[in-house]
């Protein structure tokens, strides 16, 4: 097979680097052809199979150059992990993998994320991974189908529980039976005693066999687990038992004091109902992801030569006519051509009111019809379609993780090799002072049972899923787990005007010639002017035409001067319109003051034409009516707001004045907004930025954590960290209080984490016994360590009661 791609290059300086990477290139086996490009420092090369690229790589490397080869990302889901020891053992694996140049593994939703590049060998890393005990299955993150009922490894763990406990309960009333009084279980033999608890245990030991597998497997691999702690603590209780049984039948009837039959079942069967319980939980961690994967139909009406007919939606194609019946989901993403009704698009954007559509109008995948009746054309469909990036985009920041989460995954990493030395020494040390091997043997088996790394495993992780998977129900899409850790440490929140806090459709209230000039032509002459812009003031200045206006006029040598406006040339005469920035650059003449509308919160554009004025018109962008109640809310929340505009100095302070803004930028370019941003960092200030336009993505990328919203340009959205659906400003305040809510869940879990096992690890190690007090019982060891990380996941899963209308000005929580 024949292939084209493209490698970046770096080290070049001339000329010549090109030519000697070039002629090296072609020189390689399998090459057909390669040419390097120096001005964008690319290779281009055409190979056939017998081509290797990291034998280019090295080559290229010993002429002093580096061969970069482009990126791709792998989605993976991870089949037999059982702590976060086996998730960090993934992790290093594929770091440490050639063409891996990241990689990220999510205990708690058990997905590896790595960033590959073509020397990636896809199926190798696959088996090396296998051989360490663990399965990975690709996941095509482009066409997610939910889940429908309990998930396959839920199944396996309740089915592990109710056949252990099935037959460890019986095996109880064996092994204690005569302690509580009941009389048939005293008339078996001592062999019969054994025996019967060993016919007992060996089905239980069969359904737990897993833990065994991996866990000794890890163990010879050099990467213990949680599984190595429980094979190592139930595989010597049981072969004690063992022994013990086999002196019984020789006629030593002591020896019955000695069986732990028991305790290894009742650990088993605990660590199972607690793996059980814990898969439960998390499951509900992405509740939120899977309600958005299942708002796409699995049915739409196709119009065909004007007759309708049901067709699954994988089967729709771009430029399908959809027709839309009261009550049914958007199918994809189009646009309207027929009919017009109200959507329900709360699912997407958070926003609980219907959003009227009429013909022209663009419709969401997911939406809910009310009313009327439509019909769409497909633009957009599978991977492509809004939902399906949503969905991606809460997916992928779920599998990140936050800063926070590097030191338990640094103690998890330690974690259960020290264990295991604190077990073997703890059980050395009671046998040297006197104690018997029964209970230096209950020593080992409670210190390796009772460790759990689960706990700080999903501390965070859980935590990330339910407050990511929140952010996207209220339409607050966080890209990433830094994001969200990082927006309620904010101190300054930097607010652009235009779209932001306004409506961003703005609209002429006055036209005012100076006049040379009608208000007609004025008005004919800047939407000439303004017809290629893409600015809000451009469109608002070509909807007050009318539409039996006459046709625009022709522009050349347009230039568009971000900031500022615009000049163009219109029958040879030369114009300029926009700010009275750009009217001082052109020395223009005799400006009016017009101060009387900027007060007014209206922006003025200016026409000139050399040095002359020729009028201007004053543009209206009302406030959104959510804006005074969002900057009341956040300033309550104790954020410093800056207001950041292009639009001029009169105003910006109006509406900073009707809004209790203070500190006011006015008549910014975009690289000053950005030098305002690192300004405001520079003095310690952790600066968030939220804007819209593509004037704001310097300044988004400049902050620490950059919120844009939806409605704006895709530069923005790109560019930020948090995407709003909705224009609404409370959006942010939903942000940052949900940012606060899931920082203090991972703390809390962390605590609970670090607590319990600094706590439980010196009485499992007879801490207690040394002072006169009780042994802990094996059994209690398991029954504590399974339900620490279910306890951990529980807490996690309060998130899911988030309650954006808690948040309001008036509200308690924000004081």
């Amino acid at each position: 097979m024949i292939l084209t791609k493209r490698y970046r290059i770096e080290g070049m300086t001339c000329a010549v680097c090109a030519q000697t990477i070039e002629r090296t290139a072609k020189e390689s086996l399998g090459v057909h052809s390669a040419h390097v490009n120096l001005a964008n420092e690319t290779l281009t090369l055409t190979y056939d199979d017998s081509f290797s690229l990291p034998l280019l790589m090295t080559t290229i490397q010993d002429l002093g150059y580096q061969l970069i080869a482009p990126s791709a990302t792998h989605h993976y889901r991870i089949e037999g992990m059982t702590c976060a020891v086996c998730a960090q053992t993934i992790e290093r694996t594929a770091q440490s993998y050639s063409g891996v140049l990241h990689a990220q593994v999510n205990y708690a939703s058990e997905q590896l994320t790595l960033e590959a590049d073509d020397t990636f060998q896809e199926s190798q890393f696959m088996q090396e991974v296998a051989e360490l005990g663990y399965q990975l299955v690709l996941r095509d993150s482009t066409s997610p189908s939910p889940e429908e009922g309990p998930s396959l490894s839920e199944k396996k763990w309740r089915f592990r529980f109710l056949g252990s406990a099935l037959l460890t309960l019986p095996l109880l009333i064996v092994a204690m039976g005569a302690m509580v009084g009941i009389p048939w279980a005293t008339w078996l033999t001592p062999g019969g005693f054994a025996l019967t608890q060993l016919i007992f245990t060996l089905p239980v030991v069969w359904l737990g066999r897993r833990f065994y597998q991996t866990g000794f497997r890890a163990l010879w691999k050099r990467h213990p687990n949680m599984d190595s702690l429980i094979a190592l603590g139930t595989a010597a209780a049981f072969l004690y038992s063992l022994v013990s049984t086999v002196r019984i039948i020789q006629g030593d009837p002591m020896a019955m004091h000695e069986l732990y039959y028991e305790s290894s079942a009742v650990i088993l069967t605990l660590v199972s109902l607690g793996k059980w319980l814990e898969t439960k939980a998390k499951g509900k961690t992405s509740q939120a992801v899977r309600a958005l994967m299942e708002l796409t139909p699995k049915l739409a009406t196709r119009i065909t030569d004007g007759m309708p007919e049901v067709v699954p939606v994988s089967s729709l194609q771009v430029g399908d006519r959809i027709l839309l019946k009261p009550g049914e989901r958007v199918a994809v993403d189009g646009v309207v051509i027929e009919g017009s009704t109200h959507l329900d698009e709360s699912m997407l954007t958070g926003e609980s009111y219907p959003v009227k559509k009429q013909q022209g109008d663009l419709v969401t995948g997911g939406s809910i019809n009310q009313t009327g009746s439509i019909t769409y054309r497909a633009e957009r469909i599978g991977a492509d379609t809004i939902l399906a990036q949503i969905i991606q985009l809460v997916e992928d920041a779920q599998g990140s993780k936050a800063p926070i989460a590097q030191l338990a995954d640094r103690i998890s990493l330690y974690f259960v090799p020290i264990v295991m030395g604190l077990a073997f020494l703890s059980t050395l040390v009671w046998l040297l002072v006197g104690q018997s091997l029964s209970f230096a043997l209950t020593i080992l088996v409670s210190v390796l049972v009772i460790a759990c790394p689960c706990a700080l495993g999903l501390a965070t992780p859980t935590a990330l899923m339910v407050g990511l998977g929140k952010g996207a129900e209220l339409g607050v899409l966080i890209k990433n787990a830094a994001a969200l850790e990082q927006t309620h440490q904010l101190t300054t929140l930097v607010l652009d005007k235009t779209g932001t806090l306004t409506q961003g459709l703005p609209s002429v209230t006055d036209v005012l010639p100076n006049g040379s000039l009608s208000s007609d032509d004025l008005l004919h002459l800047a939407a000439s002017l303004e017809q290629g812009s893409e600015h809000p003031l451009a469109k608002a200045i070509l909807a007050a035409l009318p539409e039996s206006h006459r046709p625009l006029l022709p522009v050349n040598d347009f230039q568009a001067l971000p900031g500022k406006g615009l000049i163009g040339t219109v029958d040879g005469i030369t114009y300029a319109i926009g700010n009275q920035a750009l009217m001082n650059d052109q020395q223009v003449e005799h400006l009016p003051s017009l101060m009387e509308l900027a007060h007014a919160q209206k922006t003025i554009v200016w026409l000139a034409q050399g040095s002359s004025y020729l009028g201007a018109l004053a543009i209206a962008d009302p406030l959104r009516p959510t804006s005074l109640a969002a900057v009341q809310t956040l300033q309550a929340l104790g954020l410093q707001l800056v207001l950041l505009t292009g639009d001029q100095q009169a105003t910006a302070a109006a509406v900073a004045n009707e809004l209790g803004i203070e500190t006011v930028y006015a008549q910014v370019l975009p690289h000053q907004k950005a030098e305002i941003i690192r300004s405001l960092i520079q003095q310690g200030e952790r600066v968030g930025m939220v804007g819209d336009g593509i004037n704001d993505a310097p300044s988004l990328a400049e902050s620490h954590v950059g919120f844009a919203v939806a409605t704006g340009t895709d530069v923005a959205i790109e560019a930020a960290d948090v995407v709003l659906m909705s224009a609404d400003l409370m959006s942010v305040v939903y942000a940052f209080a949900l940012s606060r809510a899931t920082l203090r869940i991972i703390k809390e879990n962390l605590f609970w984490a670090f607590a319990y096992n600094v706590l439980a690890l010196p009485v499992a190690m007879g801490i207690l016994a040394a002072f006169g007090g009780p042994l802990l019982s094996p059994m209690i060891a398991g029954a504590a360590m399974s339900f620490s990380s279910v306890s951990v996941v529980l807490n996690a899963l309060r998130l899911r009661r988030f309650n954006k209308h808690r948040w309001s000005p008036s509200s308690r929580k924000i004081h």
